[in-house]
């Protein structure tokens, strides 16, 4: 890739954002969320990845610097979706895992946290944990 496409955002005929936007469906599919649901498939993995995937995985698997969002601690019976909301304004102390505090997340909007929310529980949804 030359460093014109780069500069530009372009690999061919595909800008980042859809190449981003594959990947995410792709990924939500890999975890049995039904992409073609917009919520869930569309903008709900779209602004995750935009906004969380860097810590917590494209798939929701957990990274070095931050845990999966499939393990059983973030179940809604085990952390409630208000909880979700407060963990991202505010920010979290370090408490059960070594990966540091998570820092407050600026910028996300009350519709923009509840489709986030909808996709990382449908996918907590498909997916067997053990206990």
């Amino acid at each position: 890739m030359n460093v014109r496409r780069m500069a530009t955002g372009r690999v061919g005929r595909w800008t980042t954002g859809a190449l981003l936007c594959t990947t995410l469906a792709m990924a939500a599919t890999a975890c049995g969320v039904d992409a073609n649901d917009d919520a869930i498939g569309g903008r709900g993995a779209a602004i995750y990845g935009a906004n969380c995937a860097s810590c917590h995985g494209a798939a929701l698997e957990g990274t070095d610097r931050g845990p999966s969002l499939l393990d059983s601690e973030y179940r809604s019976n085990r952390l409630s979706d208000a909880d979700i909301v407060s963990a991202v304004r505010n920010g979290v102390p370090q408490t059960r895992w070594e990966f540091g505090p998570m820092p407050a997340q600026g910028g996300l909007g009350d519709g923009q946290l509840a489709e986030i929310i909808t996709y990382i529980r449908a996918a907590q949804g498909s997916t067997t944990i053990a206990p």
